[in-house]
């Protein structure tokens, strides 16, 4: 597969996002962290991302859910492109469109190349920025 193609891939999978993310009631929060650079490996990075949503899901907030509907990062990640690019052509289209009104931001974050990119634009935007504990992840 070309990288334009993979590039496609991203736009596609970036469109449905934020139409799926103009659906749902809001306002919406989104959780960051480290998935697959940093943190504690991807396997637990993801079961933590997890555990974030449904405690804030509980807490009665609407979260964007990557892993929802066509499950985009799982479909992101095989295509091994650098992770600059990722950002650039689905996590950064998604942001700009101004539906997310919060950021919770996971514990180990700066050890995410990702979840630094979408720090600071949330502080570029004026985004709120909530810290989770780590108890959260026990």
């Amino acid at each position: 597969m070309t990288p334009q193609e993979k590039y496609s891939i991203l736009k596609t999978l970036a469109g449905g996002a934020i139409e799926r993310l103009k659906e749902l009631p809001h306002p919406v929060v989104r959780v960051s962290g480290p998935l697959t650079s940093g943190g504690y490996g991807y396997d637990e990075n993801l079961r933590r991302f997890l555990i974030a949503q449904e405690t804030l899901r509980a807490e009665g907030y609407t979260v964007f859910d990557y892993f929802d509907g066509n499950y985009d990062e799982r479909q992101i990640i095989p295509l091994k492109l650098p992770w600059e690019e990722v950002m650039e052509h689905y996590h950064v289209p998604i942001m700009e469109t101004g539906l997310l009104s919060v950021m919770f931001i996971m514990p180990l974050w700066e050890s995410s190349n990702g979840a630094k990119v979408e720090h600071d634009f949330a502080l570029k935007t004026g985004m709120t920025i909530n810290y989770l504990p780590e108890k959260w992840f026990a």
